[in-house]
């Protein structure tokens, strides 16, 4: 199964449930805006597919084709392990040729106020661990929103569902399912993913489990994007109108020839400058060209360019590899990276946190152990931030300096304030870059060293906190204050992720993020994939970390009591 990267996460610590948020990306440029076209639906099944629909099932494999059968119970299918959680907990998916279904016909109804019917249809589903977290369902031919508090009448061009995975047999009966669908509907269907997924029921642009009686009907008809918060028991059904100024973008159409440039740009870019080819197992770049090329060929959009960009791509499994074509980011790849943290624990164990919303917030216990969690690193004032901080946490006997929530940025503004740390320059990393046509042309090994910086270091014991979620420049970060000899390391694995990137521009308003250096541990070693271990590892599920329970920040508290109250002394010292 493939994970696909699903628009830009939220690099604060905040778990947004059933609310609307997104980053900016990149928009086409004004010139590269042509007359909006829409995807056509998904021809029948039955019939013989077109190019691109033969290329991605050909791609998965036979058993998408093979699955032509009458009546499945998807229940047994994709069984139901997960249920709404507290914290909701981001799952990411996974939508590939086996997860594309034909229907002969969908109906939705609640109470006596809201209806929906299809007739033929295509549905793809979003899946966790065997969990469908998301279905999109687009009709052969136009369906009819029956009944709703608006909108009502409507042709329905396609729906996004959100729910429970309890309910997938009750929403889909065993006998409106005829069998294999037709993967020409999986860049529909991703493509819907990337942009509705945060509407609702979301954590960091990930599907959180909703409540049983919880379904979002989000739909595309032939007047507006239109969306309803539906509640089973009660019968109820909300209307949003914000979501009708968020429709999917329009559509722009493109020539074989500039789906072709643009492809073969980001190709041979990647081609010339990717310095990781040599740890990417199984990867044969010049045949992921000559499979790949035709669906660029085919391409009637720029995002269906785009998508064959990033097919190109996602077999290099690299969490620092994004593609976006205008405002839409398209998935390429991901994998689980569990959060092992909870903000209000935080504060129930070291007490009201004070945040600069900059990027940093600290507090202290009642004992004097200080807490510092840098979850940004975006902000040039971010060192004298820290500075300020380190002058009233400077007497505190003990510090835990938290990175969980640091998804990376400005390295140099990591050095900085490492700088308070070390007591002398440290070598905290290496890299390489390519120097030749071939994919193990590397030039020499370059080394990172962070300095002392400031009018004092601090010196008591300090614990660094990390885990999956500490990727990229928050993972130099943590190297450069494992260097410091009061410190260690406590937690989960980091994300494993280095880039230095830069972006390819290939035209028609595609961007996509190059990574340029293959990163190192101190000792040589590649920090992908396996990230850094820490000095002392923490197990614990994600569904550990509650309101109330941390182990994680537990453990560091606790190991920083170990020492004797006479041995306690101010980090700041003479």
């Amino acid at each position: 199964m493939i994970e696909f990267f699903i628009g830009y996460r939220h690099r604060g610590w905040s778990l947004a449930l059933g609310s609307y948020a997104r980053d900016v990306v990149h928009p086409a440029p004004a010139a590269e805006r042509r007359r909006a076209v829409t995807p056509p639906a998904p021809p029948d099944p039955r019939i013989a597919l077109p190019v691109v629909a033969l290329l991605v099932a050909a791609i998965a494999g036979p058993a998408a084709l093979a699955r032509q059968t009458v009546g499945v119970n998807l229940a047994s299918r994709y069984p139901a392990t997960l249920d709404a959680s507290e914290p909701p907990i981001g799952r990411p998916w996974t939508c590939d040729a086996d997860d594309v279904w034909s229907l002969g016909s969908f109906t939705l109804k609640v109470a006596a106020s809201f209806a929906v019917e299809l007739g033929p249809s295509q549905v793809a589903f979003g899946v966790h661990r065997g969990n469908v977290v998301w279905a999109h369902i687009q009709p052969d031919t136009p369906g009819r929103l029956v009944q709703a508090p608006a909108g009502a009448g409507e042709e329905v061009r396609a729906i996004f569902l959100r729910f429970n995975p309890a309910v997938l047999a009750e929403l889909f009966p065993a006998e409106t399912v005829r069998g294999a669908g037709n993967p020409e509907l999986l860049t529909w269907a991703r493509r819907a993913a990337a942009w509705k997924i945060n509407a609702a029921w979301q954590s960091g642009n990930l599907p959180v489990i909703p409540w049983r009686k919880s379904i979002v009907v989000d739909f595309e008809t032939s007047v507006a994007r239109r969306l309803f918060m539906t509640d089973t028991q009660a019968g109820t059904v909300k209307y949003e109108p914000f979501f009708e100024r968020r429709p999917l973008p329009p559509l722009t159409p493109v020539t074989e020839t500039e789906a072709l440039r643009a492809f073969d740009g980001v190709w041979e870019a990647f081609d010339r400058e990717y310095a990781m080819f040599g740890i990417r197992s199984g990867v044969d770049w010049a045949k992921l060209r000559a499979t790949f090329r035709p669906r660029a060929a085919a391409a009637r959009t720029t995002y269906e360019t785009a998508a064959g960009i990033a097919d190109l791509l996602r077999p290099l499994e690299d969490l620092h590899v994004w593609v976006s074509c205008g405002d839409e980011g398209v998935p390429v790849y991901s994998r689980s990276r569990p959060l092992n943290a909870n903000r209000q624990a935080a504060e129930a164990l070291v007490g009201p946190l004070r945040d600069s919303r900059r990027g940093a917030a600290w507090a202290r216990t009642e004992d004097g152990i200080a807490y510092l969690n840098v979850y940004a690193l975006s902000d040039a004032e971010m060192p004298g931030l820290v500075d300020n901080m380190l002058e009233t946490l400077g007497d505190s006997w003990g510090l835990v300096l938290d990175l969980r929530y640091n998804g990376g940025g400005d390295e140099r503004l990591a050095r900085a304030i490492a700088g308070r740390f070390v007591d002398q320059p440290r070598v905290y990393s290496r890299n390489q870059y390519r120097s030749g046509p071939k994919h193990d042309d590397l030039g020499p090994m370059l080394d990172r060293v962070v300095e002392p910086r400031g009018p004092w270091r601090f010196e008591a014991p300090v614990v660094v906190l990390i885990g999956q979620g500490t990727m990229s420049s928050a993972e130099s970060f943590a190297l450069m204050l494992a260097q410091a000899p009061q410190a260690m390391t406590l937690g989960d694995r980091t994300a494993g992720s280095s880039a230095n990137p830069r972006r390819v521009d290939p035209g028609l308003g595609i961007t996509v993020n190059l990574p340029r250096w293959i990163d190192r541990l101190p000792d040589g070693r590649p920090l992908e994939p396996e990230g850094i271990k820490p000095q002392v590892r923490v197990e614990a599920a994600p569904e550990a970390f509650t309101p109330q329970s941390d182990p994680v920040l537990r453990c560091a508290l606790e190991k920083l009591r170990e020492a004797p109250a006479e041995s306690r002394r101010p980090g700041r010292r003479p």
